[in-house]
This record gives C-alpha cells, structure tokens and sequence, in this order.
C-alpha cells in the first residue's frame, strides 16, 4: 500500500523517512504552503504538495501528522473527499480512533497509530526510531492489513483497545515528559548547593543515565537502591526538612511508590513508621 502524509512536522518527516528507509511507498506529504517546508528539507527526496486531493488520489493510506487538537478539523476537511477504501490514521498517543467521526459513513477504515517515541526534530535518527514500539488501534475488520503494512517495520507491534489509550498514553507520559519535571527538581536542589544548570545536569546525568539503564536491564524492584530500600527513615525525614513545600509533595509521592518495591523485595521489614513520616508531609 503507498502511504501519504498530511503534516510536515516532527512526526510526519520522521515517519516518511522511516517509511521509506523500510520500502514502504510514500506519495509524498501535505503543507498548508511550500512556505512551511524549510530549504534543508526542499533538498531531501521528499515530495512535498498543497494540495490535500492530489495525496488522497495517490495514496491507500493517510497519515494525519498534526497536532492532537487539529486532528478532528483536518479530518472534516479530509472527509469531504472521495476516501472509500482508504485507511485513514492519526499518530495521537491519547486519542483513539474515535476522534474519526463518522468514517464508517465514507467507506474508509480508521486507526490510531502511535510510536511511544520521543520526537525531537524532524530527522530522528533510523537506529534510535527502530526501538520504538507502534501501537495500533482502530477497525478490527481491516486490522490485518494495518499490520502487514506496518510489519515492513522492524519495530514491535502491539495492538490495544480503544479503552485503553488513556492509560497507555499516561504510561508514556510517566516515562518521558513527568521524568524530565523530576530531573529539573533535582537539578533545582542542586542549583540552592550552587551548581549552575550544565554542572547540575552534569552531576546528575551518569546517576540517571545508569540508573535507567538498571531499570531496564533487571525490572524497577531489583533496580531499588537508597534510603528506602534501606529503610533509612533518619534521611528521609532530614531530606523532607530541607526541601520546600513542592519538592515535599513530589518527594513524597514517589517515596510511597518505591515503598512499594522495597515492601516486594523486603516482605520481613515493616515500613510502617517510614509511610507515617510521610503522611505527616502536608
């Protein structure tokens, strides 16, 4: 099937250069005006159009590569054409296929198609974008076709239910944007010890890096070290008296996570009095 895109930013120049490094056939991508296409990107093999109806004619497949909250308006646009057939998808990581309203009335088949993959400019690396994993939601009736298409692919696949997506999207959100709140609250403590911001994230980079690592190399309770793995309330309680009212609540939050993991690791330690110096924290 040949696939065309409808938004030349960050995820839709990614996944075309993707697409096409795995021979998949990509028709091109739509710009509201060549004016948005920048010189560089005029120089690669991109074939970039204004014009919504030559990328249907073309193409089996849409890609709706815009901005979550434009997702419903390009679809109403898109709908006003002839699409019958055509597998119409978005690469929202919270929204399902849902927000396609009505497409069964035009004959085309929608999906939600998601690279759990942080995209930091338009040229993601081939190597780094192959780890993602591509979640798939949308018409079961023409799933398997969805999946051949995307199986072309070396990244895993994984298919969920509409249901779901929130959670799923939450999970990243975990993961990639709340990660990067906790590292500037640390880097903010370090910035009250005196450190500038490039020492502070220097500091702190082969702690987290190594520790990430860990994490994914033997599961989140092995991976458990510090004052509550040791059960070490003396420093919880010193870091919840130097830290302000903010920085209490997060410390707090995920203290009781970890909690968690030191109770599975440790089931003869009672954690009892560590949860009460943290519900004191107010």
């Amino acid at each position: 099937m040949k696939v065309g895109f409808i938004g030349a930013g960050k995820v839709g120049c990614s996944l075309y250069d993707y697409f096409v490094h795995n021979n998949i056939l990509v028709t091109g991508c739509y710009t509201r005006t060549q004016a948005n296409v920048s010189g560089t990107e005029k120089q690669t093999q991109k074939i970039f159009t204004t014009s919504i109806d030559k990328i249907l004619t073309k193409s089996d497949v849409l890609f709706l590569t815009v901005p979550d909250d434009a997702i419903s308006t390009v679809w109403e646009q898109v709908k006003t054409y002839p699409i019958q057939g055509k597998f119409i998808c978005h690469c929202s990581g919270s929204l399902g296929s849902a927000v396609l309203s009505g497409i069964e009335a035009t004959g085309a088949y929608g999906y939600s198609i998601h690279p759990m993959f942080p995209f930091k400019s338009k040229k993601t690396a081939y190597e780094d974008l192959a780890q993602a994993l591509f979640s798939v939601e949308g018409n079961e009736e023409h799933m398997e076709e969805i999946m051949d298409l995307l199986s072309a692919c070396p990244n895993r696949i994984v298919r969920l239910k509409s249901e779901d997506k929130p959670k799923y999207h939450a999970a990243a959100v975990f993961a990639s944007n709340l990660a990067v709140g906790l590292i500037n609250q640390a880097k903010e403590l370090l910035n009250e010890c005196g450190f500038d911001d490039e020492a502070a994230l220097n500091a702190l980079k082969p702690l987290a890096v190594t520790n990430m690592n860990n994490i994914f190399d033997v599961g989140t309770c092995d991976a458990l070290t510090g004052p509550v793995e040791r059960h070490d309330i003396k420093t919880v309680q010193k870091h919840l008296d130097a830290i302000d009212q903010e920085k209490k609540e997060t410390y707090s939050a995920l203290t009781k996570e970890i909690i968690k993991l030191a109770e599975t690791r440790h089931p003869d330690v009672s954690y009892a009095d560590m949860k009460h110096v943290l519900e004191e924290v107010k």
